[in-house]
Formats: C-alpha cells, structure tokens, sequence
C-alpha cells in the first residue's frame, strides 16, 4: 500500500472520533457512487446517489471521506463529490417552492384586492345612491314643508273667511230684524190709517144726513 494511502488512513483513524455523526452531502453532481477504498478503481459498494443525498460521516482523510448512506452501506466517496451544505440544485428547488408559494400568495392577494377594489366600488355605488336618495328626502321634506305652511295659510284665511261670514250672518241677521221691525211698523200704520179712514167715512156717513136733515128742517120753519 502506497506510503501517502497509509498516512491518510492514520489521519482518517485520527479524525474518525470527531467526524463521527457530522453529515455532508452530495454536491451538485447527479449520480455518485460509494466504493470499498480510497480509489474510483475499487468496488462500488452503491450507486446511483443523486445530488443532495445527505450522508453520515464516518472517518475522513487524503481527500476521501469514509460515509454510511441512508440505506446502511458504508464506504469512501471522493471529497470534490461532498459538500458541507445543501447543494444549488436542491437550494434552487427550495427557493423555486418558496417563489411558488409567494406567487400564489401573490396572486391571492392580488384576487383579494380585487373583490377589495370591487366591494369598494359598490360601495361607492351604495353611497351614492343614498346621497341621491338623501338629497331626494330633503327636497320632499321642504316640499312637504311649504305645503305645510301653505295648508295652515289656506286655514288661516278660511278662518278669516268664517269670521267674515259669521260677521255678515249677524249683519244680515239684524238687517232681517229691522226689516221685520220696520214691516210690521208699516202694517200697523196702514191699519191705523184704514181704520181712520173707515171711521171717517163712517162719521161722514152719519153726519152728512143729519146735516141734510138739519138743513131741511131749518128752511120748513122759515
């Protein structure tokens, strides 16, 4: 065995204690397999293990690392193959998920401003309408209003109306009595006067025969 493989194999016995249970991973490459020795000319004992597949560290040394793979098997993989973080590859489908989630994120949010903007606009809608609808109100208030005062100045004037006819009822009313008055003053005057008349005419009528008589009798005495 080459002196050089020799020392790396004391070195990785060295280090085995304290590289234990650390992990690596299979850098950017997108097979790699783990073979028996520190040589790509050894057995491999897996193949087939993709970029990214984390593996258990069990000695490292002369640019090889001894690591146990997720299904058990043990054996050496060169260091260019490892890498102490994630790989590009992995870290770019772990970006690309999240650029997938904000997308969808974004794109919720973008739908929620939407209905947003929408529920806004009917909104507006709504308060115009009811500033319609108020301005509206207001106006058949004052419509209301000025007829209101209209009806108690129709009331007013019909009040003045009733008192003016009241007034002429009264007026009439007396009118009606003094005409009364003055007729039945008229009637009995005319009675008198009848009655007089008839009573002159009947002294006229008693007297002028024994004026007659008178006359006669004094010239048969001459």
């Amino acid at each position: 065995m080459p002196k050089k493989r020799i020392i790396g194999l004391i070195a990785g016995t060295l280090l085995s204690a304290t590289a234990h249970s650390a992990t690596v991973y299979v850098s950017d490459i997108q097979f790699v397999a783990i073979r028996e020795g520190l040589d790509n000319s050894t057995r491999a004992v897996e193949r087939g293990i993709k970029s990214g597949t984390p593996l258990e560290i069990l000695e490292q040394g002369d640019g090889y690392t001894k690591v146990r793979t997720p299904s058990g098997n043990q054996g050496w993989v060169a260091d260019y193959f490892l890498s102490d973080d994630a790989v590009t590859r992995d870290q770019l489908d772990t970006l690309q998920a999240s650029i997938n989630r904000l997308t969808k994120s974004r794109s919720e949010i973008s739908n929620s401003l939407t209905i947003s903007q929408q529920e806004i606009k009917e909104l507006n809608a709504l308060n115009s309408s009811l500033k319609n609808e108020n301005r509206t109100l207001k106006q058949q208030i004052e419509n209301n209003t000025e007829l209101s005062k209209r009806a108690q100045d129709i009331v007013t004037q019909n009040e003045d109306v009733s008192y003016q006819i009241e007034s002429l009822k009264q007026q009439a009313n007396t009118a009606i009595a003094q005409s009364k008055r003055l007729h039945d003053s008229t009637e009995q005057k005319w009675f008198m006067i009848g009655a007089a008349t008839l009573l002159g005419g009947l002294l006229l009528g008693i007297l002028i025969p024994m004026m007659r008589r008178k006359k006669n009798g004094s010239g048969s005495w001459s």
